[in-house]
């Protein structure tokens, strides 16, 4: 292509980002290549593969506006990938780590670690980023393994289709359908690390109504050992026993039901209880606790759409959920010597009985219509309303609550017969923060039957959320010995967040080559993508109690590239990944830093950043239903520390009457002995071994 014309392409999507734009998903099955549209593939090749969360359509990759990693349920079970966020490891750019006493974060481009501020993750449509403390609990998301159809990850800001915290990548978790579920299936793991998943699910039809019931249950002892702390919090040397497992049982139930052709009716709810095995050592300097302060809770969640095909060519959708999140984590403590001088105005040393409970809840209405416009193009709009609640008397002094609004649109349209255009932008109306507007332009060139270029111009914000703008963070303590009624009116170590803070904002770019290559027996595909991401207004700090120093005060530069590829025969699977990353920062703040001071924030904010990421993933299928896999994973440079690890799953299975029974061993080698981001993650050996046996009839 002469360099007239790129250039001129490169202008045009410049161009994009500043037009007002039109911008999910339409039914399986629905946007099925036209007669003389660009995607059609040759006549006798496999279909492309196609993926539904870019612009909320259904579409090939050569027509998205993102890079999508579409990682299927089925490579997730034949690998023996044990925990829902190790599988993020197969992402390119995504780091994963364990924080605090055992609560697993992925982040895509790293940046802050303790919380995923920056990371939007969907199940089913449900947004699982929590309103008021940022964070999304890995362990405890309602999706078994065993019901994953397929995560697609965005990786790249994505605003425009899904909201203000899609900031840096958007993770969406589909799972099977009722009508994908029939009959019965068990499942039993266990090994050590006293890991152990318990899986039973039953699915029929009654009627027009597919259904399917499930119960999970998993534990794990977590890691073996952490570096012992004295007193007041600080390591001293030595191992000690690392109280950081979970004990966490689900139920989950789907229908589906087709009620004329035209119309029909989804309904999923379900209820986990949990219970996260909390160190007494990690994390209460100053109100530490004389017991474990475990947490426990009774999470729901309830969600029914309604599809309705008017046309061939016109669709839409309308949905609405409600979901509840409550937490009760208490314990015993005695104010130390360096707190009670902290405070200033008591006499003696207490003890009470402290809490970090916290109650959130959010409902979801959103309506959503597509059309099928011709030579595949789509257009797509829709809009939403959201409200959020929380209560938390240590960490609001009580209960607040938030609404947004949102009205997003996508335009995926054909130029020519090798040019497409894909337009989108969402605006949103947060109570808190104010209107934000989001714009996404994305080009597509088809440069053969098999190849494309992608060429992406995106703008997103992050808000900041609750905790960090309007935090009334305080220990009430009850039951004081010795009693002291004035102690146990009064809220201890007392601390409001001052606010003021405005959205972080990113300006994204991107370039990526595509390509699609059919084969006799199956397919090889691969996707390069090469970016450079501007942050500004970016919110850095610590959140400690007696130390928080929020502010809009850092621009991070990202860029790097990215590569994935599969290889997809009769009986041999092929995938790797690789990322290359680096990010520059400058101290934008108001508040004067010294600057030691300043690139403590900037570390502060590289603290999920690795130069060098990685996976390959191997899978041969022999006869005789015998299946072998080795995969390895890469992340170095990793709060200085380097993950390297090679997984191995052989599985054999037989046919039982009508069903089938599966055994398999599966076996981690870690290749040093570096703990897992932080410096307390450590196990005795490089070694684990896990059983599985899986039964379905």
């Amino acid at each position: 292509m002469p360099l007239t014309r790129m250039l001129a392409l490169i202008a045009l999507l410049w161009g994009c980002y500043f037009l007002p734009a039109y911008g999910e998903d339409a039914p399986f099955g629905a946007g099925d290549p036209m007669p003389g549209a660009i995607d059609a593939p040759l006549e006798g090749a496999t279909p492309l593969p196609e993926v539904l969360t870019a612009a909320r359509l259904r579409q090939s990759k050569f027509r998205t506006p993102a890079t999508v990693t579409v990682i299927e349920g089925r490579l997730i079970r034949e690998l023996g990938l044990l925990n829902l966020w190790e599988v993020f490891r197969l992402v390119p750019g995504m780091t994963v780590g364990v924080v605090r006493s055992g609560e697993p974060v992925v982040s895509y481009h790293g940046t802050v670690a303790s919380d995923q501020r920056r990371l939007q993750v969907l199940v089913d449509g449900r947004s699982q980023y929590n309103p008021s403390l940022a964070r999304v609990d890995w362990n405890q998301l309602p999706v078994p393994l065993e019901q994953i159809e397929r995560i697609e990850v965005n990786r790249g800001p994505n605003a425009a289709a899904y909201g203000s915290n899609s900031f840096l990548a958007v993770i969406n978790i589909i799972t099977r359908a009722p009508q994908d579920s029939h009959g019965v299936e068990l499942r039993a793991m266990g090994g050590d690390t006293g890991f152990r998943n318990y899986y039973g699910a039953t699915g029929d039809q009654v009627g027009n109504t597919h259904w399917q019931l499930s119960l999970l249950r998993r534990e794990s002892d977590g890691f073996d050992w952490r570096i012992a702390r004295d007193s007041q919090g600080n390591r001293i040397g030595g191992r000690s026993d690392f109280r950081d497992g979970y004990e966490n049982t689900q139920v989950n139930l789907a229908t589906s039901t087709d009620l004329d052709g035209a119309n029909e009716i989804s309904f999923k709810t379900g209820l986990m209880d949990i219970k996260d095995l909390v160190d007494r050592e990690t994390g209460y300097a100053g109100f530490g606790p004389l017991n474990d302060p475990d947490e426990t809770g009774l999470d729901g969640y309830a969600q029914v759409r309604w599809d309705h095909q008017a046309s061939n060519r016109r669709f839409f959708h309308l949905q609405g959920y409600y979901q509840r999140r409550d937490r009760e984590k208490r314990w015993r403590a005695c104010l130390d010597a360096p707190t009670i001088a902290f405070l200033g105005d008591l006499e003696d040393n207490f003890c009470g009985d402290a809490n970090e409970d916290l109650k959130e809840q959010r409902t979801q209405i959103e309506f959503q219509q597509t059309h099928l416009l011709g030579n595949q193009d789509q257009l797509v709009y829709g809009a939403s309303y959201r409200e959020d609640r929380f209560e938390s008397e240590t960490f609001f002094n009580g209960r607040e609550r938030n609404h947004l609004t949102q009205v997003f649109a996508n335009l995926d349209t054909s130029l020519t017969t090798w040019l497409s255009a894909n337009l989108g932008a969402m605006w949103e109306k947060d109570r808190q923060a104010g209107n934000f507007f989001s714009p996404r332009g994305a080009l597509n060139i088809r440069l053969s039957e098999f190849q494309a270029l992608r060429l992406v111009i995106s703008q997103a914000n992050r808000l900041p959320d609750a905790f960090e703008q309007s935090a009334d963070w305080g220990y009430k303590a009850r039951n004081v010995t010795p009693e002291d009624g004035d102690i146990g009116d009064r809220r201890l170590l007392e601390f409001r967040a001052p606010g003021g803070l405005e959205e972080e904002r990113i300006l994204s770019r991107e370039i990526s080559y595509i390509l699609q290559t059919p084969l006799t027996h199956g397919r090889f595909n691969t996707e390069v993508k090469i970016f450079r991401d501007s942050l500004t207004q970016v919110i850095s700090g610590f959140t400690n109690i007696q130390e928080w120093n929020l502010e809009n005060n850092l621009a991070l530069t990202q860029q790097g590239a990215e590569i994935e590829a599969t290889l997809d025969l009769r009986r041999n699977y092929l995938r790797l990944s690789y990322a290359y990353f680096t990010q520059d920062g400058r101290y934008t703040g108001e508040q004067e830093q010294d600057p030691e001071a300043q690139e403590r924030l900037l570390l502060l904010e590289s603290r999920l950043n690795a130069r060098n990421s990685g996976s390959v993933a191997f899978i041969h299928r022999f006869p005789d239903q015998l299946t072998a896999a080795v995969s390895y994973y890469l992340t170095d440079s990793l709060r200085d520390r380097k993950f390297e690890r090679i997984d191995m799953r052989v599985a054999k299975q037989w046919q039982v009457g009508t069903g089938s029974l599966e055994l398999a061993a599966i076996m981690q080698h870690a290749l040093n002995d570096e703990p897992l981001y932080n410096r307390d993650n450590n196990f005795d050996s490089r070694n684990h071994y896990f059983a599985e046996a899986r039964l379905r009839f």
